[in-house]
């Protein structure tokens, strides 16, 4: 089974984002105005929740993902923002067992963060799959400088490709349910054989 199809749930909360860069600003405001709409106490937020959403968005153009979905919650402190992308990756070469040799190569990406954690687990609808977690320093996107993010990436072998589910916030105070959300959204991934759908990649 490749990666050309997928599904994920997440919460009815978040947003569901195109990623295309035409016309990807304007549909995006869109979505926040229809949002507020039905939402009115993020009225106040509506220009810092269409600046965030625009930035995830324009990461996960640049990163090659297939799927953007992004939370922006009013808190007493402000926004509490995070993504999750889809990105298809090439299988790292395995000469026996597929799953260790991607255990291993997941291993060697989470090595060097003191922050991060390597586990080996049960996605319900894909079996055992090996993750990296934690809060890891990344470098800002105007490569100024660098934050501290809190990160969850699970890789699902599939063939000679890698889905890898990508969720994370800025917001590393809420570290501990951040991890729990991240899970329990991730957890709902599954790949769908292409001869049960018309085409398209979910």
């Amino acid at each position: 089974m490749s990666v050309d199809h997928f599904a994920i749930t997440v919460p009815r909360s978040w947003f569901e984002l195109p990623v295309e860069p035409e016309r990807r600003d304007d549909r995006i405001s869109a979505l926040v105005q229809e949002r507020i709409e039905d939402q009115r106490e993020l009225w106040d937020h509506r220009t810092e929740i269409v600046r965030a959403l625009r930035r995830f968005a324009r990461s996960a153009w640049d990163s090659g993902a297939r799927y953007c979905a992004a939370f922006a919650e009013p808190s007493d402190d402000g926004i509490v923002s995070g993504a999750l992308t889809v990105t298809v990756l090439p299988a790292p070469e395995a000469g026996g067992d597929p799953l260790a040799a991607l255990t291993d190569h997941v291993a060697a990406l989470g090595g060097d963060d003191d922050g991060m954690h390597v586990d080996v687990h049960e996605v319900p609808r894909v079996g055992r799959v090996p993750r990296v977690w934690g809060v890891s320093t990344v470098q800002a996107p105007d490569g100024r400088g660098s934050f501290d993010v809190v990160l969850m990436q699970t890789f699902v072998p599939a063939g000679d490709q890698v889905a890898l589910v990508s969720v994370s916030s800025p917001a590393t105070d809420l570290a501990e349910p951040l991890y729990e959300l991240f899970e329990t959204v991730t957890d709902t991934f599954e790949l769908i054989d292409s001869a049960t759908v018309g085409g398209g990649v979910d």
